[in-house]
């Protein structure tokens, strides 16, 4: 990859004056190449980059505006892309993925090996947790000694076999016995080590059961112990979380050994049956965006088909997706009268002479709207509550719901088949031009809540199964963290309608 960024303010203006006139002159080729690349799916990825890069250094000559030293200006590229499918009849923002950085994410493993892990790799068990880690870890596109292992508990260790090794090993905890103290798990080390230690273009993943414990529990309040936990957090998860993002994904494995409640972290008591556990990733808010963009990551970003799974979210500071969305002309969840504004002959997001139904005195709007490839679950997706609405009349979302393809007419399939859900948008009143806003709010789901537990001391519970001690105050706290960091009211992503009566 040639990446140089290499524009002063001064230098930046000029290049872009050049890239004007290269624009001018025109080059159909690269063009039509571009939008061979991206119109489909509007992404350029690291594979479509490589192509295009081939071309642009083949003729050099022609886009020497681009250069500087041999090097390709990696902005100016990606502007000059922005500007032809904005120029185009159907408008469409264009994500980069794996862009101007490694060609694969380096990867940090961490497994938590404490007294309370161990169990879940038993002889007895029916072998879920460790086909799902050497499932996750096999689907990545650089399954090898580039990336790093280690044990975590007191303190973190390099695994002494390395990567390739690990996917191998038969009993991965006893080949880590006598690293670190298993009796208590530093969370504190490990979460600063995840947050201000995962570099550009690294990506670190964490298999913890996310029970916080400290070297002298016994007798302690577990309400102490929440509120010890809480300031843990708030005294790591800072101003980087600001460009880091992080997924929690909760797991179900099989356990068979001692279990340490909190008031007694020296005196297990056996428990067979299904535990919690979790799979936590940390990257730059691009390189966890890109997991599930990027097609060479697209076996590793199908967490939902991994043994064991149950739920995920995400916390992040921004609006982490774009996706692709459009007015239907001609759904039948439409209701009352309007016609898109000139000049959209694909992706409609105008629309003028709006009136409201003359039958039922309502207007209603369907959206097309791609939202796969999310690290959201589509529980979560297909929830209206979880959206935000803005805009100067009381417009609700009526439903949310899968696409059904053979409902399309043949035009809106030319622009819209790339969606996998309706939106449908209703008002009872249409009082003046607008923009209508829909935003999916990025919120702490119940599965956190419904996954906690105050007390872990009844094995026999109905709830020990599905419960974590003290899971939502560690989670809450997180979250508060990155709320701080957010430049308002965090959300997922944001689609803009424009209104005229």
């Amino acid at each position: 990859m040639k990446y140089n960024k290499y524009c002063s303010c001064l230098a930046l203006g000029l290049c872009f004056l050049s890239l004007s006139s290269c624009s001018k002159k025109g080059d159909k080729e690269l063009n039509k190449l571009l939008v061979e690349l991206a119109d489909a799916d509007m992404t350029i990825d690291r594979e479509d980059w490589e192509r295009l890069e081939d071309y642009l250094d083949a003729n050099q000559a022609h886009f020497k505006a681009w250069y500087a030293d041999g090097q390709l200006n990696v902005d100016l590229v990606k502007q000059h892309i922005r500007d032809l499918f904005e120029r185009r009849h159907a408008e469409k923002p264009i994500k980069f993925v794996g862009i101007g950085g490694a060609e694969h994410l380096k990867v940090n493993f961490y497994l938590e090996r404490s007294g309370s892990m161990t169990p879940y790799d038993a002889k007895t068990g029916d072998g879920s947790f460790k086909r799902a880690i050497v499932q996750l870890l096999n689907s990545l596109p650089n399954a090898n000694d580039e990336n790093s292992m280690y044990v975590v508990n007191s303190s973190i260790e390099p695994y002494p076999q390395g990567f390739s090794n690990f996917v191998r090993d038969t009993n991965i905890f006893e080949s880590t016995k006598g690293i670190g103290d298993p009796s208590f798990t530093d969370f504190g080390a490990i979460f600063h080590q995840l947050i201000n230690q995962t570099k550009d273009n690294e990506l670190s993943i964490l298999v913890t059961d996310m029970i916080y414990s400290t070297k002298s529990m016994a007798g302690v309040n577990p309400q102490k112990v929440f509120a010890e936990a809480h300031g843990m957090i708030s005294s790591v998860f800072k101003a980087a979380v600001k460009d880091k993002s992080m997924l929690i994904v909760k797991m179900r494995g099989s356990y068979d050994g001692p279990y340490y409640s909190y008031n007694s972290p020296s005196g297990g008591k056996h428990y067979s049956g299904y535990r919690p556990y979790y799979i936590i990733m940390v990257g730059d808010n691009d390189n966890i965006a890109r997991l599930s963009a990027d097609t060479e990551y697209s076996a590793f970003a199908k967490l939902a088909e991994l043994p064991g799974f149950e739920n995920q979210y995400m916390f992040t500071t921004e609006e982490v997706y774009e996706p692709y969305y459009t007015i239907l002309l001609h759904s039948k969840e439409s209701r009352g009268r309007f016609k898109p504004e000139r000049g959209q002959t694909k992706r409609i997001t105008d629309i003028e002479d709006v009136e409201l139904d003359a039958n039922s005195g309502d207007f209603q709007l369907a959206v097309a709207v791609n939202l796969k490839g999310m690290f959201v679950d589509e529980g979560y997706l297909l929830n209206p509550q979880n959206y935000d609405v803005e805009a100067n009349d009381n417009f609700v979302i009526k439903a949310i719901k899968p696409l059904d393809k053979s409902d399309l007419t043949q035009s809106e399939k030319k622009y819209a088949s790339s969606a996998t859900h309706v939106l449908v948008l209703s008002t009872n009143n249409l009082t003046t031009a607008q923009e209508v806003s829909v935003k999916l709010k990025n919120q702490l789901p119940q599965w956190v809540a419904n996954s906690s537990s105050d007390d872990d001391t009844n094995l026999a519970a109905s709830s020990f199964s599905s419960t974590t001690f003290g899971l939502r105050y560690l989670l809450e706290g997180i979250y508060s963290s990155y709320q701080k960091e957010a430049e308002g009211k965090p959300y997922y992503f944001e689609l803009e309608l424009n209104i005229k009566k």
